[in-house]
Protein backbone atom coordinates (compact mmCIF):
# COMPACT_ATOMS: atom_id res chain seq x y z
CA UNK A 1 0.00 0.00 0.00
CA UNK A 2 1.08 3.49 -1.24
CA UNK A 3 1.96 6.34 1.42
CA UNK A 4 -1.40 8.25 -0.28
CA UNK A 5 -3.72 5.34 -0.27
CA UNK A 6 -2.65 4.69 4.16
CA UNK A 7 -3.15 8.65 4.19
CA UNK A 8 -6.57 8.16 2.36
CA UNK A 9 -8.18 5.00 4.55
CA UNK A 10 -6.29 6.99 7.52
CA UNK A 11 -8.28 9.66 7.02
CA UNK A 12 -12.03 8.08 5.97
CA UNK A 13 -11.25 5.73 9.47
CA UNK A 14 -11.19 9.08 11.49
CA UNK A 15 -13.92 10.44 9.76
CA UNK A 16 -16.33 7.35 10.58
CA UNK A 17 -14.73 7.16 14.32
CA UNK A 18 -15.47 10.80 14.79
CA UNK A 19 -19.15 10.22 13.27
CA UNK A 20 -19.77 7.17 15.87
CA UNK A 21 -18.20 9.46 18.62
CA UNK A 22 -20.90 12.24 18.02
CA UNK A 23 -24.17 9.68 17.90
CA UNK A 24 -26.30 10.69 20.66
CA UNK A 25 -24.33 14.02 21.56
CA UNK A 26 -26.08 16.97 22.00
CA UNK A 27 -23.02 19.20 22.10
CA UNK A 28 -20.43 20.35 19.58
CA UNK A 29 -20.53 20.18 15.78
CA UNK A 30 -22.72 16.96 15.43
CA UNK A 31 -25.58 18.93 17.23
CA UNK A 32 -25.81 21.87 14.98
CA UNK A 33 -27.26 19.65 12.10
CA UNK A 34 -31.04 18.74 14.30
CA UNK A 35 -32.94 21.07 16.87
CA UNK A 36 -33.13 19.46 20.47
CA UNK A 37 -35.30 22.49 21.84
CA UNK A 38 -38.89 23.58 21.46
CA UNK A 39 -39.75 26.78 23.46
CA UNK A 40 -41.66 29.91 23.66
CA UNK A 41 -40.57 33.13 21.85
CA UNK A 42 -41.92 36.76 21.58
CA UNK A 43 -42.69 37.33 18.15
CA UNK A 44 -44.37 40.36 16.86
CA UNK A 45 -45.82 41.06 20.52
CA UNK A 46 -47.56 37.47 20.49
CA UNK A 47 -45.68 33.80 21.29
CA UNK A 48 -44.52 31.57 19.30
CA UNK A 49 -42.96 27.69 19.36
CA UNK A 50 -39.98 27.79 17.83
CA UNK A 51 -37.10 24.82 18.14
CA UNK A 52 -33.64 25.06 17.83
CA UNK A 53 -30.05 23.40 18.43
CA UNK A 54 -28.45 24.21 21.61
CA UNK A 55 -25.47 26.27 19.72
CA UNK A 56 -28.82 28.68 19.47
CA UNK A 57 -28.16 29.08 15.60
CA UNK A 58 -31.58 27.23 13.70
CA UNK A 59 -34.44 28.86 15.21
CA UNK A 60 -37.46 27.62 13.48
CA UNK A 61 -40.85 29.14 14.26
CA UNK A 62 -43.35 25.99 14.19
CA UNK A 63 -46.58 27.80 15.35
CA UNK A 64 -47.51 31.15 13.27
CA UNK A 65 -49.87 32.20 14.44
CA UNK A 66 -51.13 35.53 14.98
CA UNK A 67 -51.66 34.86 18.80
CA UNK A 68 -50.26 33.58 21.92
CA UNK A 69 -49.04 29.97 21.39
CA UNK A 70 -47.38 28.60 25.01
CA UNK A 71 -46.42 25.76 27.16
CA UNK A 72 -45.15 23.23 24.37
CA UNK A 73 -43.90 19.96 25.60
CA UNK A 74 -41.18 17.65 23.09
CA UNK A 75 -43.36 13.82 23.13
CA UNK A 76 -41.51 10.93 24.43
CA UNK A 77 -40.33 9.58 21.24
CA UNK A 78 -39.33 12.89 19.47
CA UNK A 79 -41.58 13.28 17.09
CA UNK A 80 -44.65 15.75 17.98
CA UNK A 81 -44.73 19.02 20.05
CA UNK A 82 -47.84 19.85 21.85
CA UNK A 83 -49.19 23.31 22.96
CA UNK A 84 -51.51 25.53 23.95
CA UNK A 85 -52.90 28.40 21.59
CA UNK A 86 -55.05 30.97 22.28
CA UNK A 87 -57.75 32.15 20.20
CA UNK A 88 -61.00 34.78 20.58
CA UNK A 89 -63.51 31.75 20.83
CA UNK A 90 -63.63 28.36 22.13
CA UNK A 91 -60.15 28.29 23.25
CA UNK A 92 -57.12 27.95 24.36
CA UNK A 93 -57.26 24.99 21.95
CA UNK A 94 -54.79 21.90 22.42
CA UNK A 95 -52.17 22.34 19.10
CA UNK A 96 -49.86 18.89 18.21
CA UNK A 97 -47.50 19.68 15.76
CA UNK A 98 -45.85 16.56 13.79
CA UNK A 99 -42.13 17.00 13.50
CA UNK A 100 -42.09 14.46 10.34
CA UNK A 101 -44.49 15.96 8.52
CA UNK A 102 -44.27 19.29 9.42
CA UNK A 103 -48.03 19.43 9.89
CA UNK A 104 -50.41 20.59 12.86
CA UNK A 105 -53.77 19.14 14.83
CA UNK A 106 -56.12 20.49 16.57
CA UNK A 107 -57.37 17.99 19.35
CA UNK A 108 -60.11 20.35 20.74
CA UNK A 109 -62.04 20.69 16.90
CA UNK A 110 -64.67 19.28 18.43
CA UNK A 111 -65.88 22.60 20.15
CA UNK A 112 -64.27 22.09 23.79
CA UNK A 113 -61.58 24.97 25.07
CA UNK A 114 -58.64 23.65 27.14
CA UNK A 115 -57.66 25.39 29.89
CA UNK A 116 -55.03 23.21 31.58
CA UNK A 117 -51.60 23.10 30.05
CA UNK A 118 -51.02 19.75 27.89
CA UNK A 119 -49.09 16.91 28.91
CA UNK A 120 -47.78 13.73 27.65
CA UNK A 121 -48.33 10.37 28.69
CA UNK A 122 -45.55 8.09 28.92
CA UNK A 123 -46.61 6.10 26.49
CA UNK A 124 -47.24 8.97 23.65
CA UNK A 125 -50.82 10.16 24.27
CA UNK A 126 -51.51 13.30 25.46
CA UNK A 127 -53.24 14.65 28.51
CA UNK A 128 -55.34 17.77 29.03
CA UNK A 129 -58.72 19.29 30.89
CA UNK A 130 -61.70 21.04 29.86
CA UNK A 131 -62.88 24.07 32.67
CA UNK A 132 -65.70 22.97 34.36
CA UNK A 133 -67.87 25.27 32.88
CA UNK A 134 -67.40 23.73 29.31
CA UNK A 135 -70.05 21.05 29.59
CA UNK A 136 -70.63 18.72 28.14
CA UNK A 137 -66.80 18.43 27.59
CA UNK A 138 -66.01 19.48 31.23
CA UNK A 139 -62.97 16.90 32.57
CA UNK A 140 -59.91 15.73 31.69
CA UNK A 141 -59.22 13.72 28.98
CA UNK A 142 -56.38 11.28 26.90
CA UNK A 143 -56.19 11.13 23.52
CA UNK A 144 -53.52 9.62 20.47
CA UNK A 145 -51.98 12.90 19.39
CA UNK A 146 -54.07 12.51 16.06
CA UNK A 147 -56.83 13.05 18.22
CA UNK A 148 -57.96 9.24 17.94
CA UNK A 149 -59.05 7.15 20.95
CA UNK A 150 -60.34 9.95 23.42
CA UNK A 151 -60.65 9.05 26.81
CA UNK A 152 -61.92 11.11 29.84
CA UNK A 153 -60.13 9.76 33.09
CA UNK A 154 -62.09 12.53 35.70
CA UNK A 155 -64.90 14.78 36.07
CA UNK A 156 -62.91 18.08 36.99
CA UNK A 157 -59.49 19.40 35.97
CA UNK A 158 -57.08 18.18 38.06
CA UNK A 159 -52.68 18.49 38.48
CA UNK A 160 -51.93 15.10 37.43
CA UNK A 161 -49.08 12.78 37.87
CA UNK A 162 -48.46 9.24 35.85
CA UNK A 163 -47.00 6.34 36.65
CA UNK A 164 -44.81 4.80 33.95
CA UNK A 165 -47.46 2.55 32.99
CA UNK A 166 -49.01 5.31 31.97
CA UNK A 167 -52.43 3.83 33.41
CA UNK A 168 -52.03 4.64 37.02
CA UNK A 169 -51.85 8.03 37.94
CA UNK A 170 -52.15 10.78 41.39
CA UNK A 171 -54.34 13.59 41.02
CA UNK A 172 -54.96 16.50 43.49
CA UNK A 173 -58.58 17.87 43.42
CA UNK A 174 -59.90 21.19 44.63
CA UNK A 175 -59.46 20.61 47.96
CA UNK A 176 -55.63 19.75 47.93
CA UNK A 177 -56.45 16.33 48.35
CA UNK A 178 -54.40 14.04 47.10
CA UNK A 179 -55.41 10.72 45.50
CA UNK A 180 -53.85 7.46 43.59
CA UNK A 181 -56.67 6.44 40.58
CA UNK A 182 -56.43 4.74 36.77
CA UNK A 183 -57.71 5.78 33.77
CA UNK A 184 -60.31 3.39 34.18
CA UNK A 185 -61.27 4.76 37.58
CA UNK A 186 -61.86 1.38 39.11
CA UNK A 187 -60.03 3.08 42.21
CA UNK A 188 -59.52 5.92 44.27
CA UNK A 189 -57.43 5.80 46.99
CA UNK A 190 -56.79 8.97 49.49
CA UNK A 191 -52.94 9.52 49.37
CA UNK A 192 -52.38 12.63 50.99
CA UNK A 193 -53.67 16.05 52.40
CA UNK A 194 -51.51 19.01 51.88
CA UNK A 195 -52.38 20.49 55.56
CA UNK A 196 -51.92 17.20 56.84
CA UNK A 197 -48.11 19.12 58.29
CA UNK A 198 -49.77 22.49 59.43
CA UNK A 199 -47.36 24.24 56.89
CA UNK A 200 -47.16 25.17 53.11
CA UNK A 201 -46.88 22.45 51.28
CA UNK A 202 -46.52 22.40 47.60
CA UNK A 203 -45.97 19.60 45.06
CA UNK A 204 -43.33 19.79 42.41
CA UNK A 205 -42.81 16.45 41.19
CA UNK A 206 -43.58 12.84 41.29
CA UNK A 207 -41.18 9.84 41.49
CA UNK A 208 -43.74 6.67 40.38
CA UNK A 209 -39.98 4.46 40.77
CA UNK A 210 -40.02 4.91 44.51
CA UNK A 211 -43.83 6.53 44.65
CA UNK A 212 -42.47 9.60 46.38
CA UNK A 213 -43.77 13.37 45.90
CA UNK A 214 -41.19 15.72 45.57
CA UNK A 215 -42.54 18.56 48.08
CA UNK A 216 -41.23 22.36 48.63
CA UNK A 217 -42.46 23.17 52.61
CA UNK A 218 -42.49 25.88 55.10
CA UNK A 219 -41.43 24.07 58.56
CA UNK A 220 -41.98 25.16 61.86
CA UNK A 221 -39.52 27.95 61.91
CA UNK A 222 -39.91 29.32 58.84
CA UNK A 223 -37.51 27.68 56.84
CA UNK A 224 -37.88 26.54 52.97
CA UNK A 225 -37.04 23.24 52.96
CA UNK A 226 -37.01 20.34 49.68
CA UNK A 227 -38.58 16.68 51.07
CA UNK A 228 -39.74 14.14 49.97
CA UNK A 229 -43.22 12.23 50.90
CA UNK A 230 -43.87 8.23 50.67
CA UNK A 231 -47.27 7.63 49.72
CA UNK A 232 -46.99 4.29 51.29
CA UNK A 233 -45.00 4.52 54.09
CA UNK A 234 -46.22 8.10 54.75
CA UNK A 235 -43.07 9.21 55.82
CA UNK A 236 -41.75 13.04 55.35
CA UNK A 237 -37.39 12.72 54.32
CA UNK A 238 -35.76 16.24 54.78
CA UNK A 239 -33.50 16.55 51.97
CA UNK A 240 -31.68 20.17 52.13
CA UNK A 241 -33.16 22.90 54.14
CA UNK A 242 -32.42 26.52 52.78
CA UNK A 243 -29.76 28.56 54.27
CA UNK A 244 -30.30 31.53 56.35
CA UNK A 245 -32.19 34.82 54.19
CA UNK A 246 -33.02 32.48 51.48
CA UNK A 247 -36.04 30.39 50.03
CA UNK A 248 -36.67 28.00 47.75
CA UNK A 249 -38.52 27.22 44.29
CA UNK A 250 -39.38 25.66 41.12
CA UNK A 251 -38.25 22.15 41.97
CA UNK A 252 -37.55 19.99 38.91
CA UNK A 253 -36.38 16.42 38.78
CA UNK A 254 -34.24 15.05 36.40
CA UNK A 255 -35.41 12.43 34.26
CA UNK A 256 -33.78 9.41 36.11
CA UNK A 257 -35.29 11.47 39.18
CA UNK A 258 -31.61 11.70 40.32
CA UNK A 259 -31.32 15.09 40.82
CA UNK A 260 -33.14 18.10 41.64
CA UNK A 261 -32.59 21.62 40.14
CA UNK A 262 -34.16 24.46 41.72
CA UNK A 263 -34.33 28.01 42.41
CA UNK A 264 -32.98 29.98 45.71
CA UNK A 265 -34.12 33.36 46.29
CA UNK A 266 -32.39 35.61 48.42
CA UNK A 267 -34.98 37.03 51.12
CA UNK A 268 -33.15 39.00 53.95
CA UNK A 269 -32.95 42.15 52.42
CA UNK A 270 -36.95 41.99 51.18
CA UNK A 271 -35.34 43.48 47.34
CA UNK A 272 -34.77 39.68 46.11
CA UNK A 273 -31.47 40.71 44.28
CA UNK A 274 -29.77 37.68 44.50
CA UNK A 275 -30.67 34.07 43.13
CA UNK A 276 -29.42 30.78 42.31
CA UNK A 277 -30.00 28.37 39.93
CA UNK A 278 -28.85 25.15 41.88
CA UNK A 279 -28.94 21.65 41.51
CA UNK A 280 -29.29 18.17 44.29
CA UNK A 281 -27.25 15.20 43.99
CA UNK A 282 -26.40 12.97 46.24
CA UNK A 283 -27.48 15.07 49.55
CA UNK A 284 -24.82 17.78 48.17
CA UNK A 285 -25.71 21.32 46.71
CA UNK A 286 -24.04 22.62 43.90
CA UNK A 287 -25.13 26.85 42.59
CA UNK A 288 -24.39 26.37 38.82
CA UNK A 289 -25.79 30.15 37.96
CA UNK A 290 -25.66 33.58 39.85
CA UNK A 291 -28.48 36.59 39.07
CA UNK A 292 -28.27 40.07 40.97
CA UNK A 293 -29.97 42.96 40.03
CA UNK A 294 -32.55 43.23 37.50
CA UNK A 295 -32.58 40.00 36.62
CA UNK A 296 -34.03 36.87 37.84
CA UNK A 297 -35.42 33.49 37.00
CA UNK A 298 -38.38 33.34 34.89
CA UNK A 299 -40.73 31.15 36.77
CA UNK A 300 -41.40 28.51 34.24
CA UNK A 301 -39.81 25.67 35.09
CA UNK A 302 -36.34 24.73 34.14
CA UNK A 303 -35.90 21.45 32.74
CA UNK A 304 -33.39 18.48 32.56
CA UNK A 305 -31.95 16.91 29.30
CA UNK A 306 -32.87 13.12 29.09
CA UNK A 307 -29.11 12.35 30.47
CA UNK A 308 -29.33 14.90 32.51
CA UNK A 309 -25.86 16.63 32.13
CA UNK A 310 -27.80 19.97 30.83
CA UNK A 311 -30.46 22.16 32.39
CA UNK A 312 -32.86 24.64 30.42
CA UNK A 313 -33.58 27.74 31.75
CA UNK A 314 -34.68 31.35 31.44
CA UNK A 315 -33.83 34.71 32.78
CA UNK A 316 -35.62 37.81 32.98
CA UNK A 317 -34.46 41.24 32.76
CA UNK A 318 -35.73 44.50 33.41
CA UNK A 319 -36.16 46.53 30.15
CA UNK A 320 -38.05 49.76 28.74
CA UNK A 321 -39.63 50.45 25.71
CA UNK A 322 -40.73 46.67 25.43
CA UNK A 323 -44.34 45.05 25.01
CA UNK A 324 -43.87 43.90 28.62
CA UNK A 325 -41.83 45.38 31.21
CA UNK A 326 -38.76 42.58 30.81
CA UNK A 327 -37.61 40.60 28.34
CA UNK A 328 -36.61 36.67 28.69
CA UNK A 329 -33.72 34.69 27.62
CA UNK A 330 -33.26 31.30 26.89
CA UNK A 331 -29.84 29.27 28.08
CA UNK A 332 -29.16 25.76 28.98
CA UNK A 333 -26.47 24.99 31.85
CA UNK A 334 -23.95 22.12 31.96
CA UNK A 335 -25.24 21.07 35.39
CA UNK A 336 -21.38 19.01 35.48
CA UNK A 337 -19.48 22.46 35.40
CA UNK A 338 -21.67 25.34 34.60
CA UNK A 339 -21.14 26.16 31.21
CA UNK A 340 -23.45 28.56 29.83
CA UNK A 341 -25.10 28.23 26.54
CA UNK A 342 -27.45 31.36 24.94
CA UNK A 343 -29.94 29.42 22.83
CA UNK A 344 -32.43 32.81 22.08
CA UNK A 345 -34.80 35.09 23.30
CA UNK A 346 -37.73 32.53 24.82
CA UNK A 347 -39.26 30.65 28.24
CA UNK A 348 -40.49 27.31 28.91
CA UNK A 349 -37.94 25.41 27.11
CA UNK A 350 -38.60 21.65 26.45
CA UNK A 351 -36.33 18.98 25.36
CA UNK A 352 -36.28 16.99 22.24
CA UNK A 353 -35.34 12.98 23.95
CA UNK A 354 -34.10 11.77 20.29
CA UNK A 355 -32.21 14.60 18.51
Amino acid sequence: MSTKQFLFYFSITLFFIFIISCKDKITGPCSNGGNILCYEKPYNNHWEIFTNNISGSNPQNISNYADDNEYPQWSPEGRYIVYSRSVSINGPLVIVYDTKNKTEFNLTSDGGGASQMPQWLPNGKVCFGYPFFWAPYKGTYIMNPDGTNKKKILDSVATIYFYQDSYTFLYVDGTNNVYKTNIDGTVNEFVYYLGTLNQYVAIQGFNPFTEELLISLKTTDSTDAIALYNINTKNVNILLASEKGYAFGQLRYSRDFSKIAFVEIETASKKYDEEYLSVLENGKKRRLVKLTGDEWFDYNPMQFSYDGRYIAFSKNIYQSGQWVSWKSYLYVVDASNGTLHYIDEGISASWNPHP
